[in-house]
């Protein structure tokens, strides 16, 4: 098995337990991925999917922060950390794809986000290669951020209904 097959992707998005929050929060404390509880308890909230190993345990979090744009059109901002023992190639792609899934899912639903959005924080992410990666998933450059950043977007289209 390669070593991305040991690991499931789970959509969690307005379903998560007090234990699995409680687990996101001691996942974010362990890594000193947040800088305190508090913050990783408000962002449990955002959770959309959680990347587990074969053996259940929490080794990544996608959150999606919901908002309003200027045009009151509601978008999703995409946040995702895999924890340092498990950065595989191929697993950050495969958290995205399914939070893409699960939100075209919602799509269809009265005021669900039109969008998701996201700044590239990581500088290799950022170059050609990881940018069509990302184009692999639907992504597109739509400008920079303040801070230099590429911010990109995808948008969601409605599942389906026949």
């Amino acid at each position: 098995m390669n070593a991305i097959g040991k690991f499931n992707v789970r959509w969690v998005f307005g379903g998560i337990t007090p234990t699995l929050r409680r687990d996101i929060v001691a996942f974010w404390m362990a890594e000193a991925a947040l800088d305190s509880a508090d913050e990783a308890w408000r962002r449990s909230w955002e959770v959309a999917c959680v990347l587990e190993d074969d053996g259940g345990t929490l080794a990544g979090i996608c959150t999606v922060a919901l908002g309003l744009d200027d045009h009151r059109s509601g978008f999703g901002y995409l946040r995702i950390y895999i924890g340092r023992a498990h950065r595989h190639p191929g697993l950050a792609r495969r958290m995205v794809r399914r939070m893409v899934e699960g939100f075209e899912a919602l799509a269809s639903e009265p005021g669900a986000p039109k969008r998701i959005v996201a700044n590239l924080e990581n500088e290799k992410i950022a170059r050609r290669s990881g940018l069509r990666l990302l184009a692999s998933v639907g992504f597109a450059p739509v400008g920079m951020t303040a801070q230099g950043e590429v911010l990109i977007e995808r948008r969601l289209h409605q599942a389906s209904t026949t």
